[in-house]
């Protein structure tokens, strides 16, 4: 009798297909009640499991793999399984993504998240910049302004010769027209440098401020530029093997809850932390400037070349059309604004 139930267990075994199950091991650089980790990331990974029954699981590493800047790396060595790492950190290197973080296109990140992916998959896919990974989602953060700790800004003369702290090198070509210094250094950075005297203030988005407690007698005033002086674009990349290891109908599942989803999450979570942000500015009596009038034309005309400036790389990097490609990508935006102004 033992011997037939042991045959039958084992019968059992080779026809029913056997779990697998593939643990991604993720590098996180965020705090963890950060709005991109807490009410987004999070959720994401609990959703992906629910989705796969289990057979996908992730481990968040106890530390950060390698460094922020480096994390693409991380991901494509198979150091660590999954990152969200900054295109703008590596300078140089992707290009064509640049077109993402071109000043004034949109200060929304409810409009800019998913904007920033559908042109990543429209558009820029081919090229295949991310060799080596495969490309979860592309989304934006929040879109960057000026903060200065001594002096409000009302016109360009009060930007000439600022000494600036901004994260993106792609941004120095925009910072050095409008008659600023640009000084590349972290987030974390901002405190010491502003406080010291190295930097004057920084650039930074609504929320920034208020994230990092520097609302009340550091970061005095603030320049808001409608459309943004940038946008910093972020990815989340799964090592491409580890990827390819997942079961064709986990990744179709995962694919569902990633790209345009994944996106559209991250913009709501930022918008409403810029709002928040911006809430607290005001009522630490903050001088708060938003660009308009002359002003405003002043700064558009200043940085009307930065387009030209990408156009140009795109061609060396083998786009044949980057102009038709940076028009649909405006077009895009413009209809997204449309439909969010119509829903408001």
């Amino acid at each position: 009798m033992k011997r037939m139930l042991g045959v039958a267990a084992l019968w059992l075994a080779m026809s029913s297909p056997a779990l697998a199950e593939t643990m991604i091991r993720y590098s996180n650089w965020l705090p963890v009640k950060h709005q991109l980790h807490a009410d987004v990331m999070a959720p994401w990974m609990a959703e992906v499991e629910k989705v796969t029954q289990g057979r996908v699981k992730f481990e968040i590493l106890p530390k950060l793999v390698g460094t922020v800047p480096t994390q693409f790396d991380v991901v494509r060595d198979g150091l660590a399984d999954m990152a969200i790492f900054v295109p703008g950190f590596s300078p140089g290197r992707f290009e064509l993504m640049e077109v993402t973080e071109l000043p004034l296109m949109a200060d929304e990140p409810l409009i800019m998240a998913p904007a920033a992916n559908a042109l990543y998959v429209k558009h820029l896919a081919r090229y295949n910049e991310f060799k080596g990974v495969h490309i979860a989602s592309m989304f934006s953060t929040a879109a960057g302004h000026i903060y200065t700790a001594k002096k409000p800004m009302r016109s360009l003369a009060d930007l000439k010769g600022l000494k600036l702290r901004t994260s993106l090198a792609s941004n120095a070509p925009a910072m050095i027209a409008l008659g600023t210094v640009p000084i590349q250094k972290g987030t974390n950075e901002i405190y010491e440098l502003v406080t010291s005297g190295v930097v004057d203030g920084t650039l930074w988005t609504k929320e920034g401020p208020a994230g990092f407690s520097m609302v009340n007698g550091t970061l005095n005033h603030m320049l808001v530029v409608p459309g943004g002086l940038y946008n910093s674009i972020l990815s989340l990349a799964i090592n491409e093997e580890k990827w390819k290891a997942i079961e064709p109908r986990d990744r179709e599942a995962i694919d569902k809850l990633s790209g345009d989803a994944l996106a559209k999450a991250v913009g709501e979570a930022y918008s409403r932390a810029d709002e928040r942000g911006f809430q607290m500015m005001k009522a630490a009596g903050a001088t708060i400037v938003t660009a308009d009038g002359a002003f405003l034309a002043s700064i558009r005309q200043v940085l009307q070349p930065a387009e030209a400036t990408w156009i140009a790389k795109a061609k060396k990097k083998g786009m044949a059309n980057p102009e038709a490609v940076l028009a649909d990508f405006k077009a895009d935006i413009a209809a997204r604004q449309k439909a969010l102004g119509s829903a408001r």
